[in-house]
């Protein structure tokens, strides 16, 4: 039979040459040697007997600090009065002065110790002159967004993040007199555009027709921003495109919805004749009836 385990068990099924013998420590406590022994040909257990050494847990474990690798760490084998030491991850702090530790005690349970890591504060994101700043707090990875009052326009990145360093990403932006965003036509598009972020006096937004439009020749496809930061008016600059009346066909008949861009023309023969060709035609971009005109053929 093999030797007991003090403050531990041995588990085997019998004791003939080649049984084994599983060793185990109650909780609490760290096995020391081998936790398994064989019966040898002698009609004796191999090696020594294990010993069961009582230890700490695991020590505690927090959200934003790490511990500093150990003996025991790797071992899993806490003593008493051995001390584990945990370090801050990046965009933390200790909470109290270092060094943060916690020990095994007497009754193999670790001293207290609270959350020992707090985040890093970097202080205020700085002011904006005709803005303000929207924040929840000015700790690590929080961001400060700047907004600007009505009348202005913001020049710069639109927010700041707090870094690991302590320090606030970036610089302030500024918040400029500006017209509001400009006017966009249903039959235009915008293809100038200021390389400023915002719209001063005196700027302008030159436009481009949409297909199926083209410019009226006597107004300019343009607006300003005038003196009281306000647009100057829109002017209906880009027309649609027409295409005119298209051409009938003989021994039928022609349907239009329009003689602009996008409308359609339906042809058909009359009764005894047979359509050769598209009966269907639309009025292009190009100001031109897409494809030709059918025939009508007698049947």
């Amino acid at each position: 039979m093999p030797d007991i385990l003090q403050n531990g068990k041995v588990e085997f099924l019998n004791t003939v040459i080649g049984s084994n013998a599983s060793y185990q420590c109650e909780d609490g406590y760290k096995l020391f040697g081998s936790d398994t022994r064989y019966c040898l040909a002698d009609e004796k257990w191999n090696g020594t007997v294990p010993s069961c050494n009582r230890t700490c847990p695991e020590p505690p474990v927090f959200n934003f600090a790490i511990i500093k690798s150990t003996t025991s760490q790797i071992a899993h084998y806490y003593p008493q009065s051995s001390k584990v030491d945990y370090s801050c991850i990046s965009g933390f702090i200790p909470r109290f002065l270092p060094p943060l530790s916690s020990t095994c005690q007497s009754d193999f349970k670790w001293s207290e110790i609270i959350e020992p890591c707090i985040r890093v504060s970097c202080g205020s994101p700085g002011k904006v002159k005709d803005g303000n700043v929207e924040m929840i707090d000015d700790k690590f990875q929080s961001k400060a967004f700047f907004v600007c009052d009505s009348g202005y326009k913001l020049v710069g990145n639109p927010y700041r993040e707090c870094l690991e360093e302590g320090i606030w990403s970036g610089s302030i932006p500024s918040c400029q007199r500006s017209c509001p965003d400009p006017p966009v036509p249903k039959t235009a598009q915008i293809i100038q555009m200021p390389d400023t972020q915002y719209f001063p006096v005196n700027i302008f937004i030159v436009y481009s027709c949409l297909p199926g439009y083209k410019y009226d020749p006597f107004l300019l496809p343009t607006v300003q921003c005038l003196e009281g930061f306000t647009w100057s008016k829109v002017n209906e600059f880009c027309k649609k495109v027409i295409c005119g009346e298209p051409e009938g066909i003989k021994n039928g008949n022609m349907l239009i919805t329009g003689t602009d861009f996008g409308s359609i023309a339906v042809y058909n023969c009359s009764k005894g004749y047979k359509l050769i060709g598209n009966s269907l035609r639309k009025c292009t971009a190009d100001g031109v009836w897409g494809g030709s005109p059918p025939a009508c053929q007698a049947i």
